[in-house]
């Protein structure tokens, strides 16, 4: 097996930032701001439709269909309406979470760990 050669060059100033797995998570998945996001668009896309079919379409020959019709579109509207509120409280997680990881560096600032070679 041929030697390995590994090299060392220098970055100047490396910060290791220690995180818990709950933060790593929330990065990763931006938390739940994006499922509510995904959610809020479906339903107002789908009152949307539902909207259009109602202008689109000759009057309905049955008023309970025509009930029907209506209350999906009012409960999928409030929905979408719900969900987009929801998504706009949540949607600064991840990054809030960024930022309480970087402030724990900048408190502790100035404290050297390990020395690189050929100090």
């Amino acid at each position: 097996m041929p030697a390995v050669e590994i090299r060392y060059v220098g970055i100047g100033q490396l910060t290791l930032y220690i995180i818990s797995e709950d933060e790593l998570r929330m990065i990763e998945t931006g938390g739940p701001s994006a499922t509510l996001l995904n959610f809020a668009v479906g339903f107002l896309f789908l009152s949307a439709g539902l909207l259009g079919s109602l202008m689109l379409t000759e009057q309905p020959k049955s008023i309970y269909k025509f009930n029907v019709f209506v209350i999906l579109l009012v409960a999928s509207c409030i929905t979408g309406l719900i969900l987009l509120v929801l998504w706009s409280r949540f949607r600064k997680d991840a990054s809030k979470t960024i930022d309480r990881i970087r402030e724990r560096a900048l408190r502790s600032a100035g404290a050297t760990i390990m020395e690189g070679p050929g100090s």
